[in-house]
């Protein structure tokens, strides 16, 4: 493996020494030359990824490490969302495989938990999609990337200007209608391995004042081990509106339903013998999703910009099944009866309003951007519910009376302002600071006869951040940034683990720091580049310790006690060496890239409850290694990708346990090599055949070890080789 990642090094290294002899080529002062040199830009073959602007009229960017991924650019498979493919070129972002519905992101940078990625700011459009980013800041739901023109992604500092929270920001962005254009749209049909079926549908039309775009989704499939059906229903409709001539009013409307079947964990025994056995058939997963939205957009000079939008989720997930851990098989007892199942059952009521104003001033040499955010989130939480026997998806419950029955409820208050100077035009400086308010609370019943009442948790704090920049041409920039961030206390951390158990009145949220330090920039049109070192430091984690009460019993108490640090480099690189060489050529373009995260991911202090303390032991989930690289052929309407990726291996709990326990909960997670082929063609201007085949070498591997019923306990397998075809056309 490292072999084929060293060829596509070293063709980066032995290209790049050429920059000086290229430049000296180029007679720019003879306007053919010009002209030739415009044309081959268009040629390119570079297909990754870029940065985002240093400030859009309403967000300062200046100083961050930021990235821009833009999908139609990529021979990825996204009609079956292979994360893989799409982050492919984003450095150090580590993906968790192992659902095959795609419903559910799980990411993660820097060592943080890839849990439901809920160490990221998960955003629509610039609107949150997760339930509660201050008490339940967990993906279920992911926008088709179908749909998805273009992804940002901000680091650490990002929390100055979005919140929580410590990963950064990760933004889908979707079509936006366009106006004066006649009606059209798109239909795109996918087929692929294991009953894969996707139907997309979209349209789009614009007048002089309204516009409006809309799309929906259609897609099933029977997963890649047994007991793994799925299917989605997805629709997204927007509208804009300009009532004057400065202002533009967009009203967004989301809804999403999704089920599927959950095949559980399997042991280390199990694995082996069959990666991709399921030994649970009656497990389920649901959600429904709901998101209006309306915005409203007044720019009346190219000076300032404002926005303000109003947002809200109703939104829900259920699970269901049979919740022993693998050793327990799911069998009829001796009268032919299978056991009664378990129901889970959240219900999510958030909305919140954000505002944003930017000026750009003294000929763009100030620029400032500053925001207010109000947010309310309530989450209804049924848990324990003894649901039927039956093999099929079912709420109906035995005792229609859930045992344990809780409401959390969030409130939050913020303010920012970010701002960039200009000292030269070549440097600058940026500096930013967030308040917070936040109060939490909780309710309900334990069990039936247990009462709980969370004390209210009212903290108010400041966030800070500061960086430079300094661009000593239109080609290079190098840039660092030190910036604040937090994770919220969860409304998990609120809930006590047993009737026994004493959560600390005075828990605090977590709290980071991070620091960026980087170099990036692009040569012509044949080079990108973007090399950065960081060091996070992660504090007030939260854990539990055993203590003892005044009769001697023994009981855990939760409250902040770690301490982590994660440092490392993040590198992303990628060469069109046929414009370095030649300019053009008439057998197409090639470009070679090469994404690289090199994470050093541990503990510097947290003690358990056992009295060990984790001090010098590696983060749970995080390889020091993520490697992907790749190779793009462009030949007028056709192009294709292979990707290469290398995940080294990782432990799945803090102790570092190397040796895997017989149900596959706790042990190593091996390292990884897979290899994803893609291509995209175009017929004209209407017709579009895409196809990929993932896995080629038809590796076993996984990237988790499950702990808990859902998705289930112990090894979770990733996917074997697998192909999907997609025909679109456009009218």
């Amino acid at each position: 493996m490292f072999c084929r990642l060293s060829f596509l090094f070293f063709s980066l290294f032995f290209s790049s020494i050429s920059f000086a002899r290229e430049e000296v080529l180029v007679d720019t002062t003879k306007g053919s030359n010009m002209l030739s040199e415009v044309f081959v830009l268009g040629k390119s073959g570079i297909k990754g990824n870029s940065n985002l602007v240093d400030f859009d009229g309403v967000r300062v960017l200046a100083a961050k490490k930021t990235e821009l991924i833009v999908l139609s650019k990529l021979d990825a498979n996204v009609a079956n969302q292979s994360f893989r493919e799409v982050f492919g070129r984003t450095p150090g972002l580590h993906v968790i495989e192992s659902d095959p519905s795609g419903f559910n992101t799980s990411i993660a940078i820097r060592g943080l938990s890839t849990n439901r990625s809920w160490d990221f700011n998960m955003r629509q459009n610039g609107y949150d999609i997760t339930p509660d980013p201050m008490g339940y800041n967990e993906a279920y739901y992911t926008p088709s990337f179908e749909w998805v023109e273009k992804i940002e992604i901000v680091r650490g500092a990002a929390a100055l200007q979005f919140g929580p929270q410590v990963g950064g920001l990760i933004n889908y962005i979707l079509e936006k209608p366009v106006f004066n254009k006649r009606f059209g749209g798109e239909v795109q049909q996918t087929f692929g391995s294991f009953g894969l079926k996707s139907t997309l549908i979209k349209f789009r039309s614009g007048m002089k004042k309204l516009a409006f775009v809309g799309s929906h989704q259609l897609r099933e499939g029977n997963g890649f081990r047994p007991n793994s059906n799925f299917n989605s229903n997805q629709s997204y409709f927007r509208m804009d509106w300009k009532p004057f001539a400065h202002g533009l009013v967009t009203f967004e409307l989301t809804k999403s339903n999704s089920q599927a079947q959950l095949a559980g964990g399997i042991s280390e025994a199990q694995f082996k013998s069959d990666p991709w056995v399921s030994y649970r058939a009656r497990n389920y997963y649901y959600s429904h999703w709901f998101m209006p939205v309306v915005k409203f957009n007044y720019s009346p000079s190219k000076l300032v910009n404002s926005q303000i939008q109003i947002f809200a989720i109703q939104s829900g997930r259920s699970q269901l099944g049979f919740t022993k851990t693998n050793d327990v098989l799911d069998i009829p007892n001796s009268a032919g009866n299978y056991a009664n199942r378990s129901l889970d059952r959240d219900e999510y009521t958030s909305y919140g309003a954000e505002f944003r104003s930017g000026l750009s001033a003294f000929n763009e040499k100030w620029q400032t951007s500053a925001g207010l955010r109000l947010f309310r989130g309530n989450m209804f939480r049924q848990q324990q519910g003894i649901a039927t026997n039956g093999s099929t998806y079912s709420e109906n419950l035995v005792d229609p009376k859930f045992p344990r029955s809780l409401n959390f409820v969030n409130q939050n208050f913020s303010a920012f302002i970010e701002n960039t100077w200009a000292i030269t035009p070549k440097f600058k400086l940026a500096s930013g600071l967030r308040y917070e308010y936040i109060l939490s609370q909780g309710n309900g019943f334990l069990d039936i006869n247990t009462k709980f009442l969370s004390p209210d948790r009212l903290r108010s704090f400041i966030l800070w951040g500061a960086g430079a920049s300094f661009k000593p041409s239109s080609e290079l920039e190098m840039y660092g940034n030190a910036s604040q961030s937090f994770r919220p206390i969860s409304f998990s951390d609120l809930l006590p683990s047993s009737t026994t158990d004493i959560v600390d009145a005075a828990l605090k949220d977590a709290r980071a720091l991070n620091f960026d330090l980087g170099i990036r920039g692009k040569k012509g049109n044949f080079l990108r580049y973007d090399i950065s070192a960081y060091h996070l430091e992660f504090s007030d984690r939260i854990g539990n310790v055993s203590m003892k009460n005044s009769n001697g019993q023994p009981y855990l108490y939760r409250t902040n006690l770690g301490l982590s640090s994660s440092k490392g480099v993040e590198l992303y690189a990628e060469l069109d060496p046929i414009l370095l060489l030649h300019g053009s050529s008439r057998y197409g373009q090639i470009s070679v890239f090469l994404s690289a995260g090199l994470n050093h991911a541990v503990y510097e202090n947290f003690a358990l409850s056992s009295g060990e303390n984790l001090a010098g032991k590696k983060l749970e989930n995080a390889p020091q290694q993520i490697i992907r690289s790749g190779l793009t052929y462009t030949y007028k309407r056709l192009s294709f990708t292979y990707q290469i990726s290398y995940t080294a291996e990782s432990f799945s709990d803090a102790q570092n346990t190397s040796k895997p326990s017989p149900t596959g909960t706790i042990g190593l997670i091996p390292e990884y090599t897979l290899d994803d082929f893609s291509f995209t063609y175009k017929y004209r201007k209407h017709w579009l055949l895409k196809g990929s085949v993932n896995n080629v070498m038809n590796v076993s591997y996984f990237t988790r070890r499950g702990t808990g019923a859902f998705p289930g306990y112990g090894i979770l397998p990733g996917a074997p080789r697998n192909a999907s075809c997609t025909l679109g056309f456009t009218f």
